[in-house]
């Protein structure tokens, strides 16, 4: 027996799928919105980063000028030093003029490393990307994984164990589990190099050894929070109406799990890997001069310290740009993935 459906529930059916498809479409309609407001504030929050980074360099204490020609250089050879590198005159003045240059493709060239800065920046930037990319892929699988372990033995001894771990290597800096990962894998089991400054062209076997350490070291940084959301996210998907009903309707297996468990758990960790990407493919300096590896965040410190302001303006800048793209690609994921957001005009 073959059964049909009424006309009223024929009409109610065809209303819905109507309906869906035109919340799809509204969705979707607001990422081109989305994208266009969020290019229009880039620019303005890259002005007000560098003016303020400008400003800090200035009232810093330091000459690049004696720092240049050593303590034996007179002051009149500093001040000549200075003069010519157009590190003198109002700080108006030579903000413009570096903002002018920086915009038409000349970033001067480094106080400290007599080389273009455009050329240092950018190579050391695809170095960082490289790095945090495949910190990234060991960050988000492992604590996803741990966040949903936890979630389903919720209260149970693993549960603990996890949290009472997770925790106390959050409560460790950076710098001290790079150096015990150095002294167990690299000094006592030589398994991999103590420095990680080595030439992405050089062989994958070797790059890969060199990168082990200092993305693992900066992937544990944020292991910690990422699993908690995790966990929450889970948990909350767990207790929700949504998820009872899916069950009563016969849902299991692949299909409850990942059209709705991991779906609406993943959607409060979203805003947070936005974060997270943006800090970790813009370098990190801790990580980075701990391993020598020739990253972006170790060359801003050798440029603070020495204060090479074309240096470090244009490193400054580039990671902003790198941190504003990848909270951008966060809000395009949230549209999405979640259809309760929405952002109107003005946001």
């Amino acid at each position: 027996m073959t059964a049909s459906l009424s006309p009223d529930a024929t009409a109610s059916a065809q209303a819905s799928a109507r309906r869906g498809l035109a919340v799809l479409r509204a969705r979707h309609s607001q990422v081109p919105r989305l994208i266009g407001q969020r290019l229009l504030q880039v620019p303005l929050v890259l002005l007000v980063v560098s003016g303020l980074v400008f400003w800090l360099i200035e009232i810093v204490p330091g000459d690049p000028g004696r720092n240049a020609l050593g303590q034996y250089a007179t002051a009149e050879q500093v001040q000549a030093w200075n003069e010519a590198h157009g590190l003198t005159g109002p700080i108006i003045e030579r903000y413009f003029s570096w903002l002018v240059g920086f915009v038409t493709g000349d970033w001067g060239t480094s106080l400290i490393y007599a080389a273009p800065v455009r050329d240092l920046v950018l190579e050391r930037l695809g170095n960082s990307l490289f790095l945090g990319a495949v910190a990234f892929v060991v960050l988000v699988p492992v604590a996803f994984a741990l966040g949903a372990l936890q979630a389903r033995r919720e209260g149970s001894r693993t549960d603990r164990a996890l949290t009472i771990g997770l925790m106390s290597l959050a409560s460790v800096p950076e710098f001290v589990v790079g150096v015990l990962l150095l002294i167990v894998f690299s000094l006592t089991l030589g398994w991999f190099p103590i420095q990680s400054s080595i030439s992405l062209d050089g062989p994958p076997a070797d790059v890969l050894r060199a990168l082990v350490l200092p993305a693992i070291t900066l992937a544990l940084g944020y292991l910690s929070v990422l699993a908690r959301m995790t966990r929450t996210g889970v948990l909350e998907t767990l207790d929700s109406q949504y998820y009872r009903t899916a069950v009563i309707k016969g849902l299991h297996g692949a299909q409850l799990t990942v059209g709705h468990v991991a779906r609406n758990a993943v959607i409060p960790t979203v805003s947070l890997l936005g974060i997270y990407l943006g800090s970790l493919l813009g370098g990190s300096a801790i990580v980075e001069t701990l391993f020598g590896y020739p990253g972006l965040g170790a060359l801003l410190v050798s440029a603070t310290v020495e204060k090479d302001i074309f240096l470090l303006e244009s490193g400054v800048m580039v990671t902003g740009v790198v941190s504003l793209l990848a909270l951008l690609l966060t809000d395009i994921a949230l549209v999405l993935i979640d259809p309760r957001v929405r952002f109107e005009e003005g946001e």
